[in-house]
């Protein structure tokens, strides 16, 4: 036997082979080898992936959780970028029924040297921009993208066994390969968060590529040139790739729309949706070549019927799934998530979405393999898909935050579904009368489904009985800023202009401004000069200006100055009704709020009247903060509204000893039961804050300190009378409990 011998170069191939044939041929396993054994398999792991799921969120919030989401999308990129081998495997291995060991060799060849560059090349580059944009940790994405590719090592078998049709070795391999995001997953988030969770990902997918190409390869097989073949696959990778950015595409145009958190309460709904798509798409995985082996023997129409079929059984599957989602997604977040419950309506709407893009899904591999000109038709598919998708969820985001964008996500995945089936029509894989039935049957799908998720909206009504301000309750504080009173010792004036403990910044927040106190003497006169405390005929106005770099050594080297109120020396109470009106500013990094703070200077609990940023002034953000149960919580509602920097609005709260209500214009939009540990004196405050919560997502853009573009920015945060009737105050509280209220004037 020569050196070259295949037989000689590769003994461990021949004994991987041989305990791979022992295991099938065992009695007591060939059980795996019945298609029902992994389609029943692949539900069992996937679920237990998308319980491991449920447990992230636990260990993270949502702004993490939201980072968690990004690095996952580069972990998929990477476990994809096989550079259309897979589909080359089953066009060679399924459809022309190819020389199957010389072909199957090549391709986990030609992938494993993929892998090589991915970690050889990528992986730098992708950690080099992370650090230098700091969009995201450059440790956490060189661990996903490092995973990922192993993954895409790992699932090179898999392909093979599947497009051979070798039921026993994909579906174990196949159930190994899915079971990598279970437990491993859980225990590396738990042990190292976010970075131990990619790298027991990275471990586990190492090992098995190592297993499983040991199994799959062949020592008979001749050596293939692989740039050839990669030359070959190229073309079918740009359906996979089109397919794969399109799905999380969504979570990157989220990112750019919204705040941290709220982009984590849409990934967080996204997640829970999209899981169906995963499991539908693996479960057609060991259907489809069959379908594609008929159409090399009997031509392109002779599966139409079939082909509807699977997608008429497909449509009604998940519409059923998608009404359950609809009913249970609520009580399930509130009781197991209460941190993301503003994930409900967003989740509801791309539950729906999954219906036609789970369709997408089972027949997209049908037209990779048939197709012709792959990079023309994915364009022709792709790119108008991408671009509604883009168009929906900005237009939508508009009006509605991140729930309008999941809306746009579900507009933009039945016109994703319109495309494809169009396309397969022009293939002549599908008859023309049958692709009018399967769109026709999507309509009717998503618009029900849609119907159902909009009756079961919370409507906010004010009930008979109930007046805002309620009625009968007592007038105890009010001020309708003719002047500004600032507080000056025990009874002179209401208002201090800093926070109770004596800073001028949250710089827990990572805020940027420091809080000018006008009172003479109290800063110095260059800081006091920028003015950001005005009255003029419609009320108060809080401004935000920029500070000299030559003053800034004044106001503790903080770059803006604004302007913050409270009524700790001067008033506050337990439990009412309190009410302020105002005009919000616009425009990136401005947080404006009114809120509660206990007198007692604990923290938490807190109650967010109203917080809104200012790069989406379309939605406003109520939340009560406690520790009741001895950890810091919050209940957090995310209210559609019209823009806010175009006219005054009312914005309230009712606080009582069993519950919050926040209200809008006089109406409720927000509930929340009272938390164990509110039920002390609390006051008021009003500020506009810089950076912080608004300043999160863009680091590097929000703000250029001193230069041109900000050197005459002048932003405010009007705050007028309460009620539309002249002469009202700012803020009202009302109590109908007087005996409870608590001031500190004389």
């Amino acid at each position: 036997m020569t050196r070259n011998s295949p037989q000689a170069a590769a003994p461990h191939i021949l004994d991987a082979a041989r305990f791979v044939r022992q295991l099938r041929d065992a009695p007591a396993l060939r059980w795996i080898g019945h298609a029902s054994t992994y389609s029943g398999g692949v539900l069992i792991v996937t679920a237990l992936s998308l319980g491991t799921a449920f447990f992230v969120p636990w260990f993270l919030g949502p702004a993490a959780f939201g980072t968690y989401t990004l690095l996952t999308s580069l972990f998929i990129y990477a476990n994809k970028s096989d550079l259309g081998l897979s589909q080359l495997a089953d066009r060679k291995l399924a459809v022309e029924q190819g020389a199957h060991l010389d072909c199957a060799s090549a391709i986990l060849r030609a992938r494993t040297i993929i892998g090589a560059i991915m970690l050889g090349m990528i992986v730098p580059l992708a950690m080099g921009i992370a650090y230098i944009t700091d969009t995201l940790p450059a440790a956490d994405t060189g661990l996903a993208i490092a995973a990922g590719s192993a993954f895409m090592m790992a699932n090179g078998p898999v392909t093979v066994f599947r497009a051979t049709s070798k039921i026993w070795e994909f579906t174990a391999s196949a159930l190994l390969l899915q079971a990598g995001l279970t437990a491993p997953r859980l225990a590396g988030l738990a042990v190292g968060g976010v970075t131990g969770c990619f790298a027991a990902l990275a471990l586990w997918y190492g090992l098995l590529a190592a297993l499983l190409s040991r199994s799959a390869a062949s020592p008979a097989a001749r050596p293939t040139p692989l740039l050839p073949l990669v030359r070959l696959a190229l073309p079918l990778f740009a359906f996979n790739a089109g397919w794969e950015i399109y799905l999380s595409a969504n979570r990157w145009i989220s990112a750019s729309l919204s705040s941290a958190d709220d982009f984590g309460q849409f990934a967080f709904g996204a997640n829970l949706a999209f899981t169906g798509i995963g499991m539908l798409a693996t479960i057609a995985q060991v259907r489809y070549p069959r379908i594609l082996a008929q159409i090399g023997k009997n031509g392109s129409r002779a599966c139409s019927n079939l082909i509807e079929r699977e997608a008429f059984l497909l449509c009604l599957v998940l519409s059923l799934g998608a009404a359950l989602a609809i009913f249970v997604v609520r009580p399930m977040i509130e009781l197991v998530f209460p941190r993301f419950e503003t994930a409900v309506p967003v989740t509801r709407a791309l539950a729906i979405s999954c219906v036609p893009l789970s369709v997408v899904a089972s027949i997209l591999p049908i037209a990779i393999s048939v197709s012709l000109r792959p990079w023309a038709h994915a364009a022709r598919i792709f790119l108008p898909a991408l671009l509604i998708l883009l168009g929906a969820m900005i237009t939508a985001d508009r009006f509605g935050g991140i729930t309008g964008q999941a809306w746009g996500c579900t507009a933009a995945g039945f016109a994703l579904i319109v495309s494809l089936v169009a396309f397969t029509c022009s293939l002549g894989i599908v008859k023309r009368s049958a692709a009018f039935r399967i769109i026709l049957f999507q309509a009717a799908a998503v618009a029900c489904l849609t119907s159902l998720a909009l009756a079961l909206r919370p409507v906010a009504t004010i009930p008979p009985n109930e007046t805002v301000p309620p009625a009968g309750w007592d007038v105890t504080f009010a001020d309708n800023f003719k002047s500004l009173q600032i507080w000056d010792g025990p009874g002179r004036g209401i208002w201090e202009p800093f926070y109770a403990w004596g800073s001028r910044t949250n710089d827990t927040n990572n805020e940027l401004e420091y809080y000018v106190d006008p009172r003479p003497g109290h800063d110095q006169a260059a800081i006091q000069s920028l003015l950001p405390f005005t009255v003029d005929g419609s009320g108060l106005v809080i401004r935000a200006r920029p500070i000299p770099v030559s003053d800034q050594p004044f106001a503790e080297r903080l770059p803006y100055a604004s302007g913050l109120l409270t009524t700790f020396q001067s008033f506050s109470f337990v439990y009412g009704y309190v009410e302020m009106r105002a005009r919000i500013p616009k425009g990136k990094g401005l947080w404006p709020a009114f809120w509660l703070l206990p007198v007692d200077k604990t923290w938490p609990p807190e109650i967010d009247v109203m917080e809104v940023l200012g790069q989406n002034t379309m939605e406003i953000h109520a939340t009560v903060h406690s520790r009741d149960d001895g950890n810091h919580t919050e209940v957090s509602s995310t209210i559609p509204t019209p823009d806010l920097s175009e006219d005054f609005h009312i914005y309230a709260v009712k606080w009582t000893a069993d519950e919050i209500v926040w209200y809008f214009d006089g109406r409720p939009v927000a509930s929340a039961p009272t938390p164990a540990d509110m039920h002390k004196p609390m006051y008021l405050l009003v500020n506009l804050a810089l950076g912080g919560w608004a300043h999160r997502l863009t680091p590097r853009l929000c703000f250029r300190q001193n230069s041109a573009s900000t050197g005459s920015a002048c932003f405010s945060f009007r705050s007028v009378p309460l009620q539309r009737r002249e002469g009202s105050p700012i803020v009202r509280f009302q109590s109908n409990h007087p005996q409870l209220v608590q001031t500190k004037t004389s």
